[in-house]
């Protein structure tokens, strides 16, 4: 099984996980059956997300595990075809074995919109989400 995950960065906080996609230094790509790990930076990184998720399906890479995701980029990952799980911590190498056995939670697009309603402040001066109720 190949999962992509962002990490800190790709040299001494390489295996814990990052707080989101956005906050990545850096991202691996883990292949479970022979555990090779490949490390990417964002300059290495493809520069379009369709592009990116069409070369991390043809390289069977379908599975991702991050702490958390926007709600519309979940929508979009999980409509092509991709399963996203939770972290439990962020300690890589324990998220892994939590996957390999089954006990990682999917993240659900309900479950993503509560996140980002239950962290909206209610100050709104600079806030211009759609989801903002205040």
């Amino acid at each position: 099984m190949k999962v992509f995950v962002p990490v800190i960065d790709s040299s001494s906080h390489r295996y814990e996980i990052a707080a989101g996609f956005s906050e990545s230094g850096s991202v691996c790509i883990i292949d479970t059956a022979d555990n090779r790990v490949i490390w990417y930076k964002p300059s290495g990184m493809p520069f379009n997300f369709n592009e990116m998720m069409e070369e991390l399906k043809l390289n069977g890479v379908v599975n991702i595990i991050t702490s958390t995701i926007q709600p519309m980029a979940l929508k979009v990952l999980i409509n092509k075809g991709f399963k996203v799980y939770r972290s439990v911590g962020t300690d890589l190498l324990a998220n892994l074995e939590l996957l390999k056995n089954l006990c990682l939670p999917l993240i659900g697009y309900e479950d993503a919109l509560n996140e980002i309603q239950s962290s909206c402040g209610k100050s709104c001066n600079s806030c211009h989400s759609v989801l903002c109720k205040n």
